[in-house]
């Protein structure tokens, strides 16, 4: 404990803040450090942040609505409803069938969008959600999920790409021969675009 007072450091700078009035002053010792690891925590992880936070907060309650101390309509939410808002989810089997739900598919790819939806319930939720940004531009679902989606044709064949127009939530397919083939080209598409 030798050396340390009811300060700190702050990270990444020279800059000392007293943990209390006068504090670089004080020495931890066996009887007040307690105190010290509590005033430390309490300055690093909110007294630091609090501008942000209350800036955050204040978006929030533009958006919502509210007061300082109450959002009426977060408190309705469970910290997991919260951060799927927020975040978005993965792309969950239940989100499949909602996206199947809401897809438009033209009868020239009828029988590929078939195999489009197979696939992606066959598949993990990584390669859902790089399908999903491939054809929509966002890799989560909001808690609302898909408006909108639709599958129409484009031209090729087996060795041909899918493409994506992102905007309108459209993925358009050559009329592949075989569902193997519109997924070794659906992955081959999705892992192309990985970085945009």
């Amino acid at each position: 404990l030798k050396g340390i007072t009811l300060s700190r450091t702050i990270t990444g700078t020279s800059l000392e803040v007293d943990l209390v009035p006068g504090g670089r002053n004080v020495p931890v010792t066996d009887d007040n450090k307690a105190d010290w690891l509590r005033l430390h925590l309490h300055d690093k992880l909110y007294k630091s942040m609090q501008k942000a936070a209350d800036a955050f907060r204040g978006g929030i309650l533009d958006v919502f609505g509210g007061s300082r101390r109450t959002c009426p309509l977060l408190v309705l939410l469970t910290p997991t409803e919260l951060a799927r808002i927020w975040a978005g989810s993965a792309v969950t089997d239940e989100d499949v069938r909602r996206w199947r739900e809401v897809a438009t598919v033209s009868s020239e790819v009828q029988t590929q969008a078939g195999w489009f939806w197979e696939i992606l319930e066959e598949s993990d939720e990584a390669f859902r959600a790089k399908v999903l940004k491939f054809a929509t531009g966002v890799q989560r679902l909001g808690h609302l999920g898909l408006q909108s989606f639709e599958v129409q044709p484009a031209d090729g064949a087996d060795e041909s790409l899918p493409r994506a127009m992102t905007c309108a939530n459209m993925l358009q397919m050559p009329r592949y021969s075989s569902k193997a083939n519109l997924e070794t080209q659906l992955r081959k598409a999705t892992e192309l675009c990985d970085g945009f």
